[in-house]
């Protein structure tokens, strides 16, 4: 039998309109009378008129706010947010593009204040992890817009979800291939950021070779604030004071770290795995200058953010973890 909204409104002791509240998260209903309609709602499996929900969502659209850090990852998840949008397009969904600099947590700070003051449905951000961010991700949270960070991630916050690769996992996946193609013994350096997904590839490498390779060594830690500049000057300091066997890259920027191994006549020589699938790595992948790299689904990530965000807000889905994850994706010249 297929429940109504009078049917609930009966059963809960309230009028219809309370209900509608409820279901469309608007104001004017006490926690306490909220939290009893919801459970009756999920008790009974209420499934909305998705045909009367799209047309009224045509006349006052979810607004999701989208911010994104100006990295070589943000074209594919823009991809993916867009293909979300496309699929929605009958219930009216409106996307914001933000934009910010992968170290500048004070434009994303500013940013997050602005689409809070704007009132906004809900909020994907793929954020810079510091104090700051975090405290306007709680803030959002708090006073009820609800936070997926997507690709990066903020410890510690009360963002709803994340979605994006299990950086440690992929960083361990990472460190074992370069230990096989290394035949167990070598140096290694590793080319990284600060973003909490750079820092957990490198810190799940580290824990592998570690664990699995005691004749492998790592020489070195290059830090490259996603910066291209600092990416290709750090691979050239690295390449000048170590004779490295191979060469780890946990962020964006390849191609600058592949021009210094260029320029030192160390392409081919120095082995190398590095995370995603642009054109220029493909490119590289197929020379045998890249041995390895591994995607991390960027498009789906996009995508999942925006469905993950459209399914709790007007359907009123509970995310069912905390971290929906992505693949980790090996690839190599063979299967690029």
């Amino acid at each position: 039998m297929k429940i109504t909204i009078k049917q609930i409104a009966e059963i809960a002791g309230v009028h219809r309109s309370t209900v509608d509240k409820v279901l469309h998260n608007r104001e004017g209903v006490s926690d306490e009378v909220r939290a009893k309609v919801q459970k009756i709602i999920e008790d009974l499996d209420y499934e909305p008129n998705m045909i009367g929900k799209a047309l009224a969502s045509q006349k006052n659209p979810l607004t999701i706010a989208v911010l994104l850090l100006q990295v070589d990852a943000l074209a594919e998840i823009r991809r993916g947010v867009e293909k979300a949008k496309e699929e929605l397009s009958n219930f009216g969904l409106n996307i914001e593009y933000y934009y910010s600099n992968a170290n500048d947590d004070m434009e994303q700070r500013n940013t997050l204040k602005l689409v809070k003051k704007k009132k906004v449905d809900g909020v994907i951000i793929a954020p810079i992890d510091t104090e700051g961010v975090r405290i306007a991700i709680n803030d959002l949270e708090d006073t009820g817009i609800p936070v997926i960070t997507v690709n990066t991630d903020v410890s510690d916050c009360k963002r709803m979800a994340f979605v994006g690769q299990d950086g440690l996992q992929a960083g361990r996946v990472a460190g074992s291939l370069m230990g096989e193609i290394l035949g167990k013994r070598g140096s290694v350096a590793i080319i990284s950021g600060d973003l909490s997904c750079t820092a957990e590839r490198a810190k799940g490498f580290e824990e592998i070779i570690g664990e699995r390779f005691e004749n492998i060594s790592i020489v070195g830690i290059v830090d490259t604030l996603e910066s291209g500049e600092l990416a290709f000057q750090g691979t050239l300091n690295i390449l000048n004071n170590y004779n490295i066997d191979g060469l780890f890259i946990t962020t964006g920027n390849v191609n600058e770290v592949m021009k210094a191994l260029k320029l030192k006549g160390k392409v081919n020589t120095v082995k190398v795995v590095c995370f995603d699938l642009y054109d220029d790595i493909v490119g590289y992948l197929k020379e045998g200058a890249i041995n390895f790299t591994i995607g991390q689904d960027l498009q789906n990530q996009g995508y999942k953010a925006v469905k993950t965000m459209f399914d709790y807000r007007f359907l009123k889905k509970h995310v069912e973890s905390p971290h929906i994850k992505t693949a980790i994706d090996i690839r190599l010249r063979d299967n690029v």
